[in-house]
């Protein structure tokens, strides 16, 4: 999670957890209880969506930055004077 989106993560959040307080009333209440199911699964599903897409690019980003500091000086790309 990059600390540039932390306010989106925490309004995202939010916005989940109000879904499923909402969710807990419907199925509490016994009316409408295949709405609260399917909206707590959906949260739930959705936020297992980002949180595995979020551990790939951290884990991308972290190969990427493995493969930049592992590269020689004279292999730079661009380089005018090819390493002399």
């Amino acid at each position: 999670m990059n600390i540039l989106n932390v306010r989106t993560w925490v309004f995202f959040y939010l916005i989940c957890f109000v879904a499923l307080l909402w969710a807990v009333f419907l199925l509490t209440q016994g009316m409408m209880l295949w709405v609260g199911l399917s909206l707590v699964l959906i949260v739930v599903g959705f936020n297992f969506i980002l949180v595995a897409a979020e551990m790939r690019g951290h884990k991308k980003q972290e190969q990427m930055m493995k493969n930049i500091t592992a590269m020689k000086p004279d292999s730079v790309p661009g380089d005018k004077n090819n390493g002399k």
